[in-house]
């Protein structure tokens, strides 16, 4: 006799497979499976290694699409390799104006592809998204004034002109960064910080330049010297009334002290300097 199926048994299994499923949606975007995209290829000569399936499709930043194939196109007669990658845009992901306003149109029914190829200078090229794992995706930027150059004979899709990436150039200044780090003498270099960072040390300890600082700042705070700028305020003020006192005299003296007048300008010429210089000595 058989045994009788459990119906608990059953549904949990059921419940299972459906948590797992929703699961998978949720984490490998199943969810756009049922958003409506439309597909194109773009051709690249340059190596794609790092660029998987499902990496994004971005246009100034947004994420408006992913990769859904990568296939490896090669010619038995020149033996050259191009990399056919297939992309799908998400209609949703963008929102098409007509001159400020809303549209309900998407992209391939509101601007024709060799409009958009030719006059909007779509282009595509290979960027990096990770330089520690070596994650690539692709990033779309509309340049009209680039020439546009399609590298597919017959592709499958509407073709999205490519154009060099500095990648291989960044990656080769990362590997010679790299090489000069690895010349460094790591011990050398550590020593050399340890005896500077000693220095720095011992001259923050040092006796003497305690002492100095400690000088200086006595005689800073003096009185003597806190008071030097004042009397030589007051010394300068005394004299400038000297000075105004002696040209009113020679003003009006008689012409016979002429020459005793010229001898007193001479002199007051130097009380001049000497105020000069005395001024300077208190701004200093």
């Amino acid at each position: 006799m058989s045994k009788k199926t459990n119906p608990a048994v059953i549904g949990g299994f059921v419940i299972g497979a459906t948590l797992l499923l929703t699961l998978g949606f949720a984490i490998f975007g199943g969810s756009q499976l049922f958003t409506d995209k439309s597909k194109y290829v773009a051709y690249f000569e340059e190596p794609t290694d790092g660029l998987r399936v499902g990496a994004s499709v971005l246009l100034n930043g947004v994420r408006i699409g992913y990769v859904s194939d990568i296939d490896l196109l090669f010619d038995r007669v020149s033996f050259t390799t191009l990399t056919q990658v297939t992309m799908e845009i998400l209609e949703d992901s963008y929102i098409i104006t007509n001159e400020g306003e809303y549209s309900d149109e998407v992209m391939y029914t509101a601007v024709e592809h060799d409009t958009l190829v030719g006059a909007a200078g779509l282009r595509a090229r290979l960027a990096v998204e990770s330089f520690v794992t070596g994650q690539l995706w692709i990033e779309l930027e509309l340049r009209p004034t680039s020439s546009a150059v399609f590298r597919g004979v017959d592709p499958p899709f509407a073709e999205i002109p490519t154009e060099q990436s500095n990648i291989q150039e960044l990656l080769t200044r990362l590997e010679d960064w790299v090489t000069e780090l690895q010349d460094v003498d790591v011990r050398e270099l550590a020593s050399l910080l340890t005896s500077t960072l000693q220095g720095f040390e011992e001259l923050a300890h040092s006796e003497d330049l305690r002492e100095t600082i400690s000088g200086a700042n006595a005689i800073v705070n003096d009185e003597a010297t806190q008071s030097l700028a004042k009397d030589l305020d007051a010394a300068v003020k005394e004299l400038r009334l000297a000075v105004a006192d002696a040209r009113t005299l020679f003003r009006s003296t008689d012409k016979n002290f002429a020459s005793i007048a010229a001898d007193m300008n001479e002199i007051q010429e130097r009380l001049d300097g000497t105020l000069l210089e005395a001024e300077l000595a208190i701004e200093t």
